[in-house]
């Protein structure tokens, strides 16, 4: 147990993406105390570490062999700038409640970049899986078939509190005018696999994640957090 909180404070010292308040070099003393005041940890910390770098070379393998799948796919709702500096690529689903806690975040992330930022949604239906007509099919219909009322579509499945089920899919869809979109969903089904693949390659096991600037950064990030580390690589 010991060892396991000690690797844990070292991973999130050496990893986190959020580390902001300490430089390298403060982090690096941090090491440093932590292996003089518990040097039975090395052999088990340098394991950890060559695990690391190994799992960071295949995600940077995946990202190269997915690129244009990820970032130049027309299948993939998108928004922002057309001529991006960043292209923030997340996995999501409308069912997830902390993407649809984040959903807001990045749109306010854009409004306030409008010509540097584009976010792309790549859906996954987690939350609502053996059912073909899902809140990620039906948006992808939307997306594909009725571009011009997808934005008030998506609003209002990330607006719904808990997970979609046919119901509430259709009263959307109904209110909207778009209820072709919960037929012929096979492309979307296909589409939709394709993005489960993508998120089983890129080792990601839950929603939301996102791949920035070929970082991978998993789970909800509240705006500041978020805004500070676009603001790094802009």
């Amino acid at each position: 147990m010991k060892f396991k909180l000690i690797v844990s404070l070292m991973a999130s010292l050496l990893f986190a993406p959020m580390s902001f308040a300490m430089t390298q070099q403060e982090q690096l003393q941090d090491i440093n105390k932590i292996l003089n005041a518990h040097p039975d940890i090395i052999a088990g910390l340098h394991n950890n570490l060559v695990m690391y770098l190994q799992q960071q070379e295949g995600l940077s393998l995946t990202l190269k062999e997915n690129h244009d799948f990820i970032y130049a796919n027309p299948d993939h709702p998108s928004y922002g700038a057309k001529q991006p500096k960043l292209t923030i690529a997340v996995i999501t689903d409308l069912s997830c409640p902390w993407c649809k806690k984040l959903d807001p975040e990045l749109r306010k992330l854009v409004s306030e970049y409008p010509d540097k930022i584009r976010i792309v949604n790549i859906y996954v239906p987690l939350k609502e899986k053996g059912n073909p007509v899902n809140s990620t099919t039906f948006a992808l219909n939307v997306w594909k078939n009725n571009p011009d009322k997808f934005n008030s579509v998506e609003k209002m499945l990330y607006s719904k509190p808990g997970i979609h089920n046919l119901r509430s899919i259709t009263k959307v869809a109904q209110k909207e005018g778009v209820t072709q979109n919960l037929k012929d969903v096979v492309h979307a089904m296909e589409m939709s696999a394709k993005n489960y693949q993508l998120m089983l390659k890129l080792g990601v096991q839950g929603t939301p994640a996102m791949i920035i600037d070929d970082q991978l950064i998993p789970g909800y990030l509240p705006y500041d957090q978020l805004l500070q580390l676009v603001k790094e690589r802009l």
